[in-house]
């Protein structure tokens, strides 16, 4: 395998490969997958007959759809798929036979668009690659089956614990998931359910960052899919009741050597690397401007506000699960990873890995030295305490991630002037409007006051 081909996670695939199976498999339609800034999959669905088209010169279309809904102007763009992406979806009974290939986006001239999330993230890639660096990550992903409306009775049916069946449709659900997901050759490690009534957690395996990305797009599409073959709703929200625990996604990250494939986070007696303490010090330097990206809703600081191991502070340690990163151990011979754990699924996968490696370049530059490992409970310290021992508290809110965000000119550069800029516009807005709005919460407090 070439250092590309490693780095990337992907198989070499070419563009006229993809032609011949397309008619091998006899595929009428082709679904061509990109992202938005906020996160949300778009897709635009052609014939199979203009794929040999499309890969050769892109698709005309719409840019402003990137923008995350603040439409103003049309930007005449050009969706460019990556060959390498292409996979046969698994159809739905009645469905036609069709294929996903995703694209990054190009402006006319060929060159990539600055708003696009996919370019963003293959530039600190690049970046990584230059210092020879090969960014690896495996995902687990929390996300709650729902019955019916946003109510308590949607889940109560499913009184399952920590990796138990679960109640017939949440079991079934979960192995139409996996067997999809496998299907289309998704890394899968399992899938099982969690700690929450009706919640679920799906475990990816370490491949390259912009293969993980491009993954996780298809996935949440799959999981939405899957639930309505079974009268059930999925949802990626970080915090969907009050008293239920919320759903996180947990980045473990691997460091290699690109020449020699070689663990930059172990020494030779099998302890951290120097290098391993630069990376968490970056991340934790610039956790409060990443949090706008990882946790990119208003409902994301309603989970680390909750606990119930969700991070709330930026810290790390060996075995707390309430830490924003932990260094789970290794066995033997095995890679070691920086489980980073303060992200959710409604954040754009392509932007997050994008700051997470941008800030673990940044401590590795300036040889940063990270806060000692936290390992026993927050409960005998006080805010200030933490902050005496050079713990710093995590956004309490999405307001509070975004002035942090705009402030940070490491994050803010990892994903560009066009996408950050983009990016607080809407999420300014998105908090402006929560702002305003009266909730149940308010008449049952004040109503009768």
């Amino acid at each position: 395998m070439s250092i590309s081909e490693r780095i990337s996670g992907y198989a070499p695939l070419t563009a006229s490969e993809v032609v011949q199976r397309v008619r091998e498999d006899g595929l009428g339609l082709i679904d061509l997958v990109f992202s938005d800034i906020t996160g949300g999959a778009k897709a635009l669905t052609i014939p199979a007959a203009l794929v040999e088209r499309t890969l050769e010169r892109g698709y005309r279309f719409d840019g402003s759809a990137l923008t995350g809904g603040m439409r103003s102007i049309e930007l005449d763009l050009f969706l460019l798929p990556d060959p390498a992406t292409f996979v046969v979806l698994t159809p739905v009974e009645g469905d036609e036979r069709r294929g996903r290939l995703c694209c990054s986006v190009l402006r006319r001239d060929g060159q990539p668009f600055d708003g696009d999330p996919r370019s963003a993230l293959e530039r600190v890639i690049e970046r990584a690659a230059a210092e020879g660096i090969d960014y690896r990550v495996g995902i687990e992903m929390e996300y709650y089956l729902l019955r019916g409306e946003w109510t308590h009775l949607a889940i109560e049916r499913d009184s399952a614990g920590y990796f138990d069946f679960g109640e017939d449709a949440v079991s079934r659900t979960r192995d139409t998931i996996v067997s999809s997901l496998a299907s289309i050759g998704v890394g899968l490690g399992g899938a099982h359910h969690e700690t929450g009534p009706g919640q679920e957690e799906i475990d990816l395996r370490p491949t390259g960052a912009l293969h993980m990305a491009d993954q996780l797009i298809t996935i949440r599409q799959t999981i939405r899919t899957a639930a309505r073959q079974f009268g059930l709703r999925a949802t990626f929200m970080p915090k969907p009741f009050t008293d239920a625990p919320g759903s996180g996604l947990h980045v473990f990250q691997q460091f290699r050597g690109i020449e020699d494939g070689n663990d930059r986070l172990r020494d030779e007696l099998d302890e951290l690397a120097p290098t391993a303490l630069q990376i968490i010090a970056g991340q934790i330097a610039h956790a409060p401007a990443m949090c706008a990206v990882l946790c990119p809703t208003v409902n994301s600081y309603k989970r680390l506000n909750a606990g119930h191991r969700a991070p709330r502070y930026a810290n790390w340690a060996h075995v707390s699960q309430t830490s924003m990163i932990r260094v789970p151990s290794v066995l033997a011979g095995g890679a070691a990873s920086i489980e980073l754990r303060c992200q959710d699924a409604l954040a754009n996968p392509y932007l997050s890995l994008a700051v997470a490696l941008s800030a673990a370049l940044d401590g590795m530059n300036r040889q940063l030295e990270p806060p000692e490992p936290l390992e026993e409970s927050f409960s005998s310290y006080d805010d200030a305490g933490l902050e005496r021992i050079g713990v710093q508290r995590l956004p309490g809110t999405l307001g509070e991630a975004l002035e942090a965000f705009s402030q940070d000119s490491v994050v803010r550069n990892a994903l560009g002037s066009y996408i950050s800029d983009q990016l607080l516009t809407v999420k300014r807005a998105e908090w402006e409007e929560y702002r305003t709005v009266v909730g149940p919460w308010e008449h049952r407090r004040y109503g009768d006051a």
